[in-house]
């Protein structure tokens, strides 16, 4: 699928996720400018991801770029670097912790006066802990996607020196960011599950802190793309400190990092609070 066309899936759900927000004019246009600049540091480190990887593709023999055991090598030694560790680490951090203090203090501005929202309580501690967790698993899929695509290359090349060449045109293109997990589709998918928790996990924090809310409410993202176990979780409510059933999933929130990866990989349900 074409660049512009994900991206215009990209704003649709970014404008029907800030709408089940209830945000103010002003929480939203912050909001706003939060994805759009998460989503950019997120594609600025798939490109040099795909560009390092790339450069070490470049420096293997004909004879080594055929063996997908020297691939697997090359793919392990880039992936431990610290452009697939630290930096990855970091732009999650740097790109979406704001978020969740975003929407927790908004949360509990309306909610409770009197209360003061902190930066560094330890609830938003654990989730900047929880959330860093996601990433050697985003890495693991960008491996995994690799490791696919080259297997597939290796095979359809005829001779030795047509493998090389279709090896080399799918690095390439992963340097571009035109195939595999470096393209738009890859950061959009980074992006949407990292703001969906931060956005809910934000909300839930803020909602403890008034000492108002006593419960929360799931609500299912519309349209085809929702999973079955999101709609089935639609209206469920459960205690503030209690988890929500989906599928074979307990989560604090959509999106909960700590949660499966099939119920939280571009989830965009969002939840309400509920007041005894």
């Amino acid at each position: 699928m074409c660049k512009e066309c994900w991206e215009r899936i990209a704003k649709a759900d970014d404008t029907e996720f800030l709408d089940s927000l209830e945000l103010t004019h002003a929480e939203r246009t912050v909001l706003e400018e939060l994805y759009k600049h998460g989503e950019t540091r997120i594609v600025e480190i798939l490109e040099l991801q795909g560009k390092a990887l790339h450069d070490a593709i470049l420096e293997l023999s004909e004879e080594l770029l055929i063996d997908i055991g020297e691939l697997g090598k090359v793919l392990l030694s880039v992936q431990s670097g610290d452009l697939f560790t630290v930096q990855f680490e970091q732009a999650v951090y740097d790109a979406f912790t704001p978020m969740y203090h975003l929407a927790g203090e908004s949360e509990l501005t309306v909610l409770n006066t009197n209360k003061t929202w902190s930066t560094k309580n330890k609830a938003a501690s654990r989730f900047a802990k929880n959330l860093k967790k996601l990433v050697p698993d985003m890495n693991g899929t960008s491996a995994d996607v690799m490791t696919r695509a080259f297997q597939k290359a290796i095979k359809e090349g005829k001779t030795p020196s047509e493998r090389a060449l279709l090896v080399r045109e799918i690095s390439a293109a992963a340097a571009k960011g035109d195939a595999g997990p470096f393209n738009m589709e890859r950061a959009i998918t980074v992006s949407r599950t990292m703001s969906t928790a931060a956005a809910n996990g934000g909300k839930m924090e803020g909602w403890k802190q008034s000492e108002v809310v006593t419960g929360k409410k799931w609500r299912s993202s519309k349209g085809d793309r929702t999973r079955k176990t999101h709609r089935k979780a639609n209206g469920q409510v459960q205690p503030l400190n209690k988890p929500f059933e989906v599928g074979k999933s307990k989560l604090m929130f959509p999106g909960d990092p700590s949660g499966h990866a099939e119920e939280i990989i571009r989830c965009r349900c969002t939840m309400q609070s509920v007041m005894e």
